[in-house]
């Protein structure tokens, strides 16, 4: 008997933090809208819709990129959806590592084995730095989970199905504690500072619009690998600009 309470007992709790996580989404959202301007999609326990896809490199995509090559790179947009059939390598759940660096919305999140790498390396380093109350969102979303995404999206900003680099497994949406938009939180200002130190970038910066094709979204952020990162954000370019230049 009293195993069954206790069992009981556990489940309760359990739906009592998936309401919160989703109460506190729906608000971030809201926020968002109302501080930011532009509507940020479903981030939170949905998808974050990425204009775009690419073509498949020609080496491996799950690459670590430390080397200067773009090659390698996959760019996710309108004009370069990624193949019905295609699927990352070496998906990691976030929830199995037990990090102590970050907090997660759900505990199905996953994310390329280099992006989980990278991740633990860059939100340690925020610890250090006194930075903390990051929550992870979304990582990798299948191609049928896109496709559910977006025949519910409401504002009409999610990515269509083999659109979104979240079914890359190389990008995941962040957000904070609090009642701030994540544009105005320590945790934005930390990640835009410190991001491409650990491969990152934000990449779909504000006042590039008109080359991305998606309103500006601080709580998004695609791993490139250093290299890449560093000049990236140092020119202040998007993903498309740099691949152009190139």
């Amino acid at each position: 008997m009293k195993r069954f309470v206790y069992i009981v007992v556990i489940i309760l709790v359990l739906c009592v933090a998936t309401f919160s996580f989703v109460k506190y989404a729906d608000s971030e959202r809201d926020r968002n809208r109302s501080n930011d301007g532009v509507q940020p999609r479903d981030e939170f326990l949905t998808d974050n819709p990425h204009v775009g896809a690419p073509p498949l490199s020609k080496s491996s995509t799950n690459a670590p990129y430390t080397s200067k090559s773009s090659e390698d790179i996959l760019l996710i947009n309108t004009k370069n959806p990624l193949p019905k059939d295609y699927r990352p390598e070496k998906l990691v759940n976030l929830y199995n590592q037990r990090i102590k660096h970050f907090q997660l919305a759900k505990t199905d999140i996953e994310v390329s084995e280099d992006v989980y790498q990278a991740m633990d390396a860059m939100f340690a380093a925020a610890q250090k730095d006194g930075v903390r109350g990051f929550i992870i969102t979304s990582g990798y979303r299948s191609r049928g989970e896109q496709k559910m995404v977006f025949s519910i999206s409401a504002d009409g900003f999610a990515a269509k199905p083999g659109e979104s680099e979240h079914e890359t497994g190389l990008a995941f949406d962040v957000i904070a504690y609090g009642n701030e938009s994540f544009e105005l939180t320590p945790q934005f200002e930390w990640l835009a500072k410190h991001c491409a130190e650990y491969g990152f970038i934000i990449r779909y910066p504000k006042g590039k619009e008109d080359v991305t094709g998606v309103p500006f979204e601080p709580w998004h952020y695609r791993y490139v690998g250093t290299p890449h990162a560093k000049e990236i954000m140092d020119k202040g370019i998007t993903l498309e600009e740099y691949l152009e230049q190139q």
